[in-house]
């Protein structure tokens, strides 16, 4: 049985976004070879007869039917930018609260975020918007937890950062729906388009099995990959992403096995042993690189992991080299 997916287009949305999600969804069709997904379009003008919707970069969309029209879908993507902050409607404000208390999905791609806050839904779940607009965000809705990552997930709204992201947010939904193997047929589909480079989609890719395993999960290990040099306390990342210490440490030791401390600590190691190998920096500044307070813990840190002094190993590899 295939499942219902309303987008909603609000005027000044991101076209990447839309176009993103619509083609992952199309892509899931055609590599599973049956209609998983079936996909309506709607608008969400203020005007009911105004069928055709302008984009961000004034490209105007011809929607299927008006928010007026709506019936039901099991999920709701909500497709807003330009002017998402100042955005209100009380037809699609009553009608994301309908969806919502009837336990059905919820999606924000680029800006939708504003909205889902204006309606109330984010009392109880962080959430991710475009990097532009987060001071605006924050103003508006302080008590709302924003995460620093691509996309971010709860059990029935699901958020992300605007432009590609869609893509990663819409893979996450469908792995949710058809597992792993799926998703990892439509990353390649996608990079044979050179959306993403390989690089770019093996990094998706981890972060989207460990949000599987646990969202909270994927959201700090990608936070912890994008603050080396001036990592976070775990304090302030169980903050971030609108975790408890506690529950954090209980997922990373259910599913890595590790502490989070552990984690951020191998990840940083990690970094260090690349700039040893591939540069000539001096170990002070490879120490500040990735956020040791001084070379010697570094080093000490470094031999307990690699079994050896980083200015040891060094000259090893350039002995290798020659």
């Amino acid at each position: 049985m295939s499942k219902s997916i309303a987008i909603i287009l609000l005027p000044g949305f991101a076209l990447t976004s839309f176009s993103l999600t619509v083609e992952a969804f199309s892509v899931a069709n055609l590599l599973s070879e049956k209609d998983i997904y079936h996909c309506t379009v709607y608008s969400g003008s203020d005007n009911p007869k105004k069928m055709s919707v302008i984009s961000s970069n004034n490209i105007p969309i011809q929607t299927t039917k008006h928010i007026s029209e709506f019936e039901s879908a099991d999920i709701i993507c909500l497709c807003a930018y330009q002017g998402a902050s100042r955005y209100y409607n009380d037809a699609l404000n009553f009608l994301l609260k309908k969806h919502y208390r009837s336990g059905k999905k919820l999606a924000s791609l680029s800006s939708g975020s504003f909205i889902f806050a204006k309606a109330g839904l984010l009392a109880k779940t962080a959430c991710t918007v475009t990097a532009e607009q987060e001071d605006i965000f924050r103003e508006l809705y302080p008590k709302v937890t924003l995460q620093e990552s691509l996309y971010t997930v709860s059990e029935q709204i699901f958020t992300c950062r605007g432009g590609t992201t869609a893509l990663d947010l819409m893979m996450y939904l469908i792995g949710m729906d058809n597992g792993t193997e799926l998703t990892e047929q439509i990353s390649l589909r996608f990079q044979s388009d050179r959306i993403r480079t390989l690089a770019e989609i093996n990094k998706s890719n981890q972060y989207l099995k460990l949000r599987l395993k646990a969202p909270m999960l994927g959201a700090a290990v990608e936070i912890m990959e994008a603050n080396i040099e001036e990592p976070y306390s775990i304090e302030r990342l169980s903050e971030m992403i609108g975790s408890s210490v506690r529950h954090l440490e209980q997922l990373f030791k259910k599913h890595l096995k590790v502490t989070p401390n552990k984690y951020y600590l191998n990840i940083r190691l990690q970094r260090v042993l690349k700039l040893v190998e591939e540069t000539s920096l001096p170990l002070s500044e490879v120490a500040n690189a990735c956020g040791f307070s001084s070379h010697s813990y570094m080093g000490q840190c470094f031999r307990k992991k690699y079994g050896d002094h980083p200015s040891a190993f060094r000259k090893r590899v350039l002995t290798q080299d020659l």
